[in-house]
């Protein structure tokens, strides 16, 4: 049970300092390093750490708090600002609609409303899929700074199934085209027979805090629904987004 109450008190410390090196945790918790250092390796382990992107020495919380601490219904969270307005873009295409967050190189469902259609496109929340293969991964990756989106490509675009992009060129060029029209489209680059078109969440011009998608089986997203969906897609994206704090969009 003490190593259990340890890497909860290193949980804890890491939340506050966040990004945060071992000797100043160890500082904090009057704990020896080779005890925090345990603490670290377990949350991690378990995934609710990670290494901070810029600096690899320091530790962040992972999405996965965020994502089970969605469920406690915290008012000012993303999940509970966008929830009106997906409500009302479900009523208006009657597809399954989904709220991911970015996590590293994948993005995270929090957040999902099922069409009403028998046959439909479902994710179980906390599902995760690569930042190139989705739609909603695109929309974020698109708005990403260019030093972070090369650095993403350089560790490889692996397929999920064949018609997921994997040549650094075509997706350049897709990032492209995102950033232009103002939504992705995944055509069934993530799940054979879904299509799936998507918007960032942008809060005050800075990185997107998250995107919204609409979700359907192919036969009822034909490509020339795409245009339509990704004008409404895109202008629920905004509105979730004016409805959030500019200083800090999440909680």
């Amino acid at each position: 049970m003490r190593s259990v109450f340890t890497a909860l008190r290193v949980l804890e410390a890491v939340s506050q300092l966040q990004p945060v090196g071992l000797s100043e945790l160890s500082r904090r918790l009057g704990l020896p390093k080779t005890t925090v250092q345990r603490g670290l390796v377990a949350l991690a382990d378990a995934g609710w750490l990670e290494n901070d992107q810029m600096d690899s020495a320091r530790w962040i919380v992972s999405t996965k708090a965020f994502v089970v601490g969605s469920t406690v219904g915290n008012r000012s969270s993303l999940r509970d600002r966008a929830l009106p307005h997906m409500n009302g873009l479900g009523a208006d295409v009657r597809e399954t609609i989904h709220l991911m967050i970015p996590d590293g190189d994948q993005v995270v469902l929090i957040e999902r409303l099922d069409s009403p259609h028998p046959v439909r496109a479902i994710a179980p929340l906390g599902a995760r899929a690569a930042l190139h293969a989705s739609s909603n991964g695109k929309a974020i990756l698109a708005h990403l700074p260019e030093d972070e989106t090369t650095r993403y490509m350089e560790r490889g675009l692996a397929a999920v199934t064949e018609h997921t992009i994997t040549e650094p060129a075509e997706l350049l060029e897709e990032l492209a085209l995102i950033r232009k029209r103002g939504y992705a489209v995944a055509n069934e680059e993530l799940q054979d027979g879904v299509v799936s078109v998507a918007a960032p969440i942008l809060v005050g011009g800075s990185r997107p805090v998250g995107s919204l998608s609409i979700s359907a089986p192919k036969s009822r997203m034909p490509k020339s629904v795409w245009a339509d969906y990704g004008k409404k897609v895109r202008h629920t994206a905004d509105s979730i987004a004016g409805a959030l704090p500019t200083a800090s969009a999440i909680g």
